[in-house]
C-alpha cells in the first residue's frame, strides 16, 4: 500500500528476526494502521469499520473510538521516537549516511481488550457475540471477536430517543497473525555532516496518495559531539553526544461513503490524524575494530491528534435515520524515558545494526545503511 517503504522494509528482511519475517501484510497497512480510524474497513480481516462507531453519538464515539485505537496510537508514537542514531560519533564536514530503520513496538497483552461500558455516558446495550459473557471487547491489537452494540440515546431535532444496532470492529489479532503482538514502524534517514561536530538528520516522505488516503512525513534532528567542550575527557576512546530530534507525521483518510451497510453514509467525511514527536537523549559510543557499542538515555513525546469531520447519517429507529456533523475529536499525548543499548557492525561504507529501548512500549529497532567519513 505504501510502496516506498514496503521497499525499504523488503531490504532490511533478510537481516532480521524471524518474527518481523511474518509481517508482510500487517506492514503492507501498517503506516494507515497508525490510527485505524478509517481504514479498518479496508483490512480483509475486520468485518466492521470504526465509523460504525459513530452511530453512538459525538462524545461517546470519541471515546469508543480512543479506547479501540489506544494500543496501536501507543505503539506507534513510541516507534516514531526510535531509529535516529547507530553511534554517538558524528560525522565529518558533509559526511553523509542513509539508512533504514525497523522499530519493532511490543505491546502489552492487557491491550487486547477494553470495557466499553467504562467510555460510554448514554444507556448502551453491549454483547461479546463471540463469548456472550465476557464484558471486554477487542482493541485494534485484540482477537478477532465479534461485538454488537446497541446505542439509545436522544440526539435533539425533537427525534425523540433512538436506538441504532451496530457491529463493533474486531481485532487485528496481531498475535495469531504474525506470532508476536508489535507494531512495526518503519523509517527511512539521511545524516549529513555540518559544522562543529553537529549532524543534521533529515526524515521525509513526499506525499503519497493511495486509495483515498494521502499520507506525508517529515522530521528533522540534530547530534551534535559534547565531548570537545570537556578537555579533561576530550581524548578518551569513546565517543559522547547529545540528539534532538522532531518528526511530523501527518494523514487524511476519506469517509465517503454511499449504501454501505457498515459504515455511515457521508458525501464529504474524512478523518485527518496528525502524530508530532519530539526525543531528546544523551548518547555514547565505543568503537572496537568493525563493532561499535552505543547506549542512549532520554526522553521522549508524541501529541496525536484525531479529527472525523463531515456530515454522516445514522440509521436507527423509529426515525429511520438523521445526521451528525465532525463527530470526533480527538487528543493523545504519550510520553516515556527512553533506555537504549545496542551494536553496530559496519563493512566498509556498509552497516548492520540492532538496539533495544526500554521505555512504556519497550521496542527493538533493526537498521541497515551506507555510511561515509
Amino acid at each position: 500500500m505504501i510502496e516506498v517503504y514496503q521497499k525499504c522494509y523488503l531490504g532490511i528482511q533478510y537481516w532480521i528476526n524471524p518474527i518481523f519475517m511474518k509481517t508482510n501484510k500487517l506492514f503492507s497497512h501498517s503506516l494507515l494502521a497508525l490510527l485505524l480510524l478509517a481504514s479498518v474497513a479496508t483490512q480483509a480481516q475486520n468485518a466492521a469499520d470504526l465509523s460504525a462507531f459513530l452511530a453512538a453519538g459525538k462524545q461517546d464515539a470519541s471515546n469508543l473510538i480512543a479506547a479501540y485505537t489506544a494500543p496501536v496510537v501507543k505503539a506507534t508514537s513510541f516507534g516514531l521516537t526510535g531509529g535516529w542514531y547507530h553511534t554517538a560519533k558524528t560525522h565529518k564536514k558533509l559526511g553523509i549516511d542513509f539508512g533504514v530503520t525497523l522499530n519493532a513496538v511490543f505491546t502489552p497483552t492487557s491491550d487486547n481488550y477494553f470495557q466499553p461500558k467504562s467510555f460510554l455516558s448514554s444507556s448502551t446495550t453491549f454483547v461479546n457475540t463471540t463469548n456472550p459473557g465476557s464484558q471486554n471487547a477487542p482493541t485494534i491489537v485484540g482477537p478477532k471477536e465479534s461485538t454488537n452494540y446497541i446505542f439509545s440515546y436522544n440526539p435533539g431535532n425533537g427525534l425523540g430517543t433512538q436506538t441504532a444496532t451496530v457491529q463493533g470492529p474486531q481485532g487485528l489479532d496481531l498475535k495469531g497473525t504474525i506470532g508476536s503482538s508489535v507494531i512495526p514502524v518503519p523509517m527511512v534517514q539521511l545524516g549529513i555532516g555540518t559544522i562543529k561536530n553537529t549532524d543534521l538528520k533529515i526524515r521525509l516522505v513526499p506525499t503519497i496518495n493511495n486509495s483515498g488516503t494521502s499520507i506525508s512525513m517529515f522530521g528533522v534532528g540534530l547530534l551534535h559531539d559534547v565531548k570537545q567542550y570537556f578537555p579533561g575527557i576530550k581524548l578518551l576512546p569513546f565517543d559522547l553526544s547529545i540528539l534532538a530530534g522532531y518528526n511530523s507525521f501527518k494523514g487524511v483518510t476519506s469517509l465517503v461513503s454511499s449504501g454501505n451497510l457498515v459504515r455511515p453514509d457521508s458525501p464529504d467525511g474524512k478523518v485527518t490524524y496528525t502524530l508530532n514527536s519530539w526525543v531528546g537523549q544523551i548518547l555514547i559510543s565505543k568503537k572496537v575494530a568493525v563493532l561499535t557499542f552505543y547506549a542512549g538515555v532520554g526522553y521522549g513525546s508524541v501529541a496525536t491528534k484525531v479529527n472525523v469531520t463531515g456530515t454522516y447519517t445514522i440509521k436507527a429507529a423509529p426515525a429511520g435515520s438523521f445526521p451528525i456533523t465532525d463527530p470526533v475529536s480527538i487528543n493523545f499525548t504519550n510520553s516515556s524515558p527512553k533506555l537504549t543499548a545496542g551494536m553496530r557492525l559496519k563493512l566498509g561504507p556498509i552497516y548492520l545494526n540492532g538496539d533495544y529501548t526500554v521505555q512504556t512500549y519497550s521496542s527493538v529497532s533493526i537498521g541497515m545503511g551506507v555510511s561515509v567519513r
